[in-house]
């Protein structure tokens, strides 16, 4: 069942329900409110004509009305006997003084109601009362009561199903949209805007914001087979013509050893963009990992003295002791790794590397800066992005533009924050911020 109609039909169900209980609670009140004040006005009545009787010393007046308002009246003397009165039929009630009691006749319930008159110096006469116990009034305030519940609870569920279609249209067109969407694999297209609920319109937000992401993987899904393509296709290429060229066009074994070292080289090439793209996958589809109290004071000292920086890079290092965080010590010698290779890389010929370790409140920071050619400021904003190489100068350097990716997925596995800095012609400077382990923690 559709949404949309089984939430007519609990709301139908339940304004129905609704309204059996305006009724069944119309009725039960309306039936105890009705027999409350026949016996009420019974008990008034007989009380009254009785009074009458009493001022007159017992004797009843020669008017004295014998069925007032649907009462019937009779007096009885102290014996129970009958001396006069009025009746809906015949009663052999005994005489119950003070009572309220209910007797059938005729198939009608009547109200009995014996009221003893006092007379001084004389025996007590009683006045009885009857009068029937109708509900006429009750069945037709029932009815009424009954009718009005009904007209309501159409009213209610003829709402209830306009504003429920009402509101499940825009859910018909985003699920119509996304089916032409999926049918035609056309992820350019988008959700229309929604103005008439804001939820939907954050969900139709939220949808197109995932197409907008989906689509931003599949085009750099394409750049990357783009760029393996090219990176594999030069290797591959001067392998099978250095082969071709062994086999067939030379016989001199210096010039097959010539060949056989181009082949090498570019074979280990090859395993090099394997080797980065198989890392990269490994890390960008992990969640976690297992992390524990790491000095990377130390660490990072001992990498910046150990690494081998090449044409005339000298490193400059300011580094505060015994900084601790959560993190693993073989990925983060990968993340200094990378950093100082791009340091030196794109960094200018006998230029500065400059890394500081310091700490910030509860936050470790780490930069790590050089004075190279930098970025433009399209390529420092995509600078993480998987597989992204700039056109210019810097794309002239070897590399799939996985470094910086792969720094930043192992950063997210530490639960580490990473940005980057970087100005055309002057250098860039990554920063690293890390949770530091309270001291209590470090062993």
């Amino acid at each position: 069942m559709k949404f949309g109609k089984r939430i007519i039909l609990i709301n139908s169900l339940i304004i129905a329900l609704l309204a059996a209980v305006i009724v069944i609670a119309a009725a039960v009140a309306g039936g105890t409110v009705l027999r409350s004040n026949i016996r009420d006005t019974l008990i008034d009545t007989v009380s009254g004509r009785a009074a009458l009787i009493s001022e007159a010393h017992g004797v009843v007046p020669e008017d004295f009305d014998y069925n007032v308002s649907g009462v019937y009246l009779s007096v009885y003397l102290s014996d129970g006997t009958l001396k006069n009165g009025s009746f809906p039929g015949e009663v052999t009630l005994p005489i119950q003084k003070g009572v309220v009691s209910t007797v059938r006749i005729g198939g009608t319930d009547y109200y009995v109601y014996d009221f003893a008159v006092p007379l001084e110096g004389r025996e007590d006469i009683y006045l009885r009362g009857m009068v029937a116990a109708s509900y006429d009034m009750w069945f037709a305030a029932v009815i009424s009561v009954a009718a009005f519940a009904l007209v309501l609870a159409a009213v209610g569920i003829l709402l209830n199903v306009l504003s429920v279609k009402r509101a499940v249209r825009p859910i018909d067109r985003m699920r119509t949209e996304v089916n032409d969407i999926t049918a035609s694999k056309d992820i350019t297209k988008r959700l229309s805007e929604i103005t008439t609920d804001s939820e939907l319109a954050l969900l139709a937000d939220d949808y197109n914001a995932l197409l907008d992401a989906l689509e931003g993987m599949l085009r750099n899904h394409e750049c990357f087979t783009s760029d393996v393509a090219h990176e594999l296709r030069t290797p591959l290429t001067v392998i099978l013509s250095e082969s071709d060229y062994a086999l067939h066009d030379t016989a001199a074994v210096g010039e097959k050893d010539a060949s056989l070292a181009v082949i090498l080289r570019q074979s280990k090439r090859l395993k090099a963009i394997t080797d980065s793209l198989l890392e990269f996958t490994r890390f960008a589809n992990r969640m976690s990992i297992a992390l524990h109290p790491l000095d990377i004071s130390a660490l990072t000292a001992e990498f910046a003295i150990d690494y081998p920086f090449a044409r005339g890079i000298t490193c400059h290092t300011e580094i505060e002791e015994d900084i601790t965080v959560s993190a693993d010590s073989t990925l983060y010698e990968r993340i200094l790794q990378n950093l100082f290779d791009n340091a030196v890389k794109y960094g200018k010929e006998g230029g500065h590397v400059r890394v500081t370790l310091k700490r910030e409140g509860e936050k470790a920071v780490l930069a790590i800066a050089d004075d190279g050619i930098g970025m433009s400021e399209e390529a420092a904003a995509h600078a993480f992005d998987r597989f992204y190489r700039e056109e210019a100068a810097r794309s002239d350097k070897s590399g799939l533009g996985l470094g910086l990716s792969l720094v930043k997925e192992i950063v997210r596995l530490f639960g580490a924050k990473i940005s980057l800095v970087s100005t055309a012609g002057k250098g860039t400077c990554v920063t690293l911020i890390f949770d530091m382990v309270p001291p209590e923690r470090v062993e």
